[in-house]
């Protein structure tokens, strides 16, 4: 049996390592950001500790800088078994948990390319999980880019990574993820419990509180999954042009039948403490009524996805990626290929230019 136990969501303040347009780097603000985030796991872990630290999407660095050139990447990312990494397992054995995040990552036998990576460091001191960030349209590379390569060298498993913890099972997601609602689903279909949600968001109509589709997103993936979702945004910018107010807050854990436990009511600084229900998430789960994963057919669905073929496989595979126009250039013509097939009917205006872009 699980007992109740708390998990938190880290809502740092970030200094980005690149804070000023066209300006130069500030590599300072790395070793800030990665002090900041342990003085706050610590200090909580001294007063109320909890099982499980989720810091947001590009909490080391922020998120600009890292598609311009091999120097920027030098800088902004990190190896795995690097001395970051070393740091935050080092930190997460000190206060016996599981400490969940992102950092850019580069691998040595992936040359040129870059990926936006979630982890989990564990109570043992170990990276026990790495998950590479599937959807968006930024220059990283992405599994599906390199598909064919990608499960040779790591197998299937390695696209939805699961662990099985002595306090449930985790999977990660990375911030616009969790609107792909095969990801959180591919993940419970490998068992997970728990889906920690590093992620970066703004503000913009789509992330509106309470009724923007991002917010609804989340609470589905929980409801849909019958799991709970960590969801850690970062706090304010600073030291930099930004407007400090950048990011929206709102880290938030929801628990597995969609409701939100906890949310920051603020931008700022702040860490979110909540109970995570194991014993009670698998009651549900041995429960016919209401048990989508139970009822799921797969064999069904599986017919209708082997029709489609919409974004294109292994799009990136003889080389990194097109940067961000490459992927925009990319998805503009998936949308007219659609509109062409059929699948898509095009906007008015578009048929009346004779044009599907």
């Amino acid at each position: 049996m699980v007992p109740i136990y708390t998990a938190a969501c880290v809502q740092t303040n970030v200094w980005p390592v690149y804070p000023k347009k066209g300006g130069p780097p500030e590599i300072a603000h790395k070793e800030r950001n990665l002090a900041r985030a342990e003085e706050l796991i610590s200090r909580v872990a001294d007063w109320n500790p909890s099982k499980i630290y989720v810091l947001p999407e590009f909490f080391l660095t922020g998120a600009g800088g890292v598609g311009k050139t091999q120097k920027d990447r030098d800088i902004l990312c990190v190896r795995m078994d690097g001395p970051e990494m070393a740091r935050l397992c080092a930190l997460a054995k000190n206060v016996n948990a599981y400490i969940a995040g992102m950092v850019w990552e580069v691998m040595d036998d992936w040359p040129d390319r870059y990926w936006n990576t979630a982890f989990i460091c564990s109570p043992e001191g170990k990276v026990v999980l790495k998950y590479h960030k599937h959807y968006d349209f930024t220059g990283k590379t992405k599994p599906g880019d390199v598909m064919g390569e990608y499960v040779a060298r790591y197998g299937e498993d390695a696209l939805w990574p699961v662990i099985d913890t002595p306090i449930g099972r985790m999977g990660c997601l990375v911030c616009y993820d969790i609107n792909i609602p095969e990801n959180a689903r591919c993940l419970a279909l490998n068992g997970a419990e728990i889906i920690l949600h590093p992620t970066s968001e703004g503000r913009a109509p789509f992330l509106l509180e309470d009724v923007g589709g991002w917010e609804i997103g989340k609470r589905s993936r929980a409801y849909e999954n019958l799991c709970y979702v960590i969801s850690a945004n970062q706090g304010q910018f600073l030291g930099s042009d930004f407007p400090t107010d950048r990011m929206r807050g709102r880290s938030q854990i929801i628990d597995y039948t969609g409701r939100v436990v906890t949310i920051a009511e603020t931008t700022g600084e702040c860490i979110l403490q909540a109970d995570i229900h194991i014993e009670q998430l698998r009651q549900k789960r041995a429960q016919l009524q209401m048990n989508f994963l139970a009822e799921l057919q797969t064999h069904v669905h599986a017919v209708q996805y082997a029709r489609r073929t919409l974004w294109p496989k292994e799009l990136w595979k003889d080389g990194p990626t097109g940067g961000d126009m490459g992927n925009i250039k990319a998805g503009r013509e998936t949308i007219a290929r659609l509109q062409a097939e059929g699948l898509f009917v095009p906007p008015a205006a578009a048929q009346d230019k004779k044009s599907f872009v």
